[in-house]
């Protein structure tokens, strides 16, 4: 109790303690008779809070839980630091061991380079140019634009790199190049006459428009008026009149018999008329392969002539294709020697090397204009050779 509400309270502070929970206050008088003349008291009702003290344990609690979600949260994030940590270890790690690998293959790259080892040769090629494989890349591009077909020329560059390298210098390179394709074209050969004082017979195969006739008057004039024989004409090619006319008029001109037949049975009897000749230079009519029949009579008048050799008659202006379906359609042909013409209205050679190296056969002339006897020559292997290689920049 207390006189005033402020005492009392003090009083259950001091009692009690600050813990103390106020109930209830009211106002009293005290008991006795003279309690009606006195003021009234102020009675405060307290009690101490049995919670409290539980509240007060839990609260230690509560901080130790509030702790320990920090102290997981600390620990969670020391985790993920060390997760990230690992994470970047174990890819420079990686990186590291990546690296020492790069460094190990270089090094053995290296030396492989160096080493004379057979297996070396496709790592050069593949890892690094080497400065032949760019002078072989040169000349391999020479070939193609003279129309060398690309197997061939792909053939001749890896015959190169096989023999000479790719550490050799220009010269090497082109001399061994030069010495394949001039190989492969070989050594041309002409007409070789008998010894036995029996005519030697030739007859020339071909296409139409390659130019045959002209060709034939050429050999014609120079074997009559350089090397002094004594030469018989026959055309068979009765199906182009001109044809005719225009070997009669060449022989004319040289002096010259020339006899005209119309069926593969009448040229042995041709030939016979001409026993007192050194040469008979027989003319055909050029036949597609698509006409079977003239086609047929072609392949009859050159077993009935029994001629002692063959010219097969290319026109160097031939398409490389057109010149494949030829070669096949003359395949029936033994054995032939190859002669090219309108050389001076082509630029580029590569059907000549195509040719020799699909065939197999014999170079022999070559032609370079329309003047009889003045435009034909022996094939010049040098100069063709040197034509296809072209020059390096």
């Amino acid at each position: 109790m207390g006189n005033n509400a402020q005492e009392a309270i003090l009083k259950v502070k001091m009692d009690l303690g600050n813990e103390a929970v106020i109930l209830n206050t009211r106002k009293v008088r005290k008991k006795g008779l003279f309690s009606i003349f006195t003021k009234p008291v102020v009675e405060v009702l307290a009690a101490i809070d049995d919670d409290f003290s539980g509240k007060k344990d839990k609260a230690p609690a509560k901080n130790v839980e509030k702790q320990a979600q920090k102290d997981n949260s600390t620990q969670k994030d020391i985790n993920f630091k060390t997760n990230s940590e690992q994470k970047e270890e174990k890819i420079e790690f990686l990186e590291n061991k990546v690296n020492n690998m790069e460094t190990m293959l270089q090094k053995i790259f290296e030396q492989v380079q160096t080493s004379n080892h057979t297996v070396a040769a496709p790592v050069k090629q593949e890892r690094q140019e080497k400065p032949n494989s760019k002078i072989l890349t040169q000349f391999y591009n020479n070939l193609i634009k003279n129309e060398v077909e690309e197997e061939i020329a792909k053939k001749l560059v890896d015959a190169v790199r096989k023999k000479v390298g790719d550490t050799s210098n220009i010269n090497d390179t082109a001399s061994m190049l030069y010495n394949i394709i001039s190989g492969i074209l070989g050594k041309p050969e002409t007409i070789g006459l008998k010894e036995d004082k029996k005519p030697t017979i030739i007859i020339f195969v071909g296409p139409t428009g390659v130019g045959k006739t002209t060709t034939l008057a050429k050999i014609a004039a120079n074997y009559s008026l350089n090397l002094k024989k004594n030469v018989g004409l026959i055309t068979a090619d009765t199906y182009r009149i001109a044809a005719v006319e225009q070997l009669k008029t060449y022989a004319e001109i040289l002096g010259m018999p020339v006899n005209v037949i119309y069926a593969p049975n009448e040229i042995k009897d041709a030939i016979k008329l001409y026993s007192d000749k050194d040469v008979v230079l027989i003319d055909t009519a050029g036949r597609s392969c698509r006409n079977k029949s003239q086609f047929d009579e072609l392949k009859s008048l050159i077993i009935a002539s029994e001629a002692d050799e063959v010219y097969l008659v290319l026109s160097s202006t031939t398409s490389v294709r057109n010149c494949n379906d030829l070669l096949s359609n003359y395949s029936f042909l033994k054995d032939y020697k190859l002669i090219f013409t309108k050389l001076d209205e082509s630029k580029v050679n590569g059907i000549i090397l195509n040719t020799k190296f699909r065939t197999g056969k014999n170079l022999s002339y070559v032609t370079t204009g329309q003047c009889v006897p003045d435009d034909i020559e022996v094939v010049n292997v040098d100069k063709m050779t040197k034509n296809l290689l072209g020059s390096i920049s």
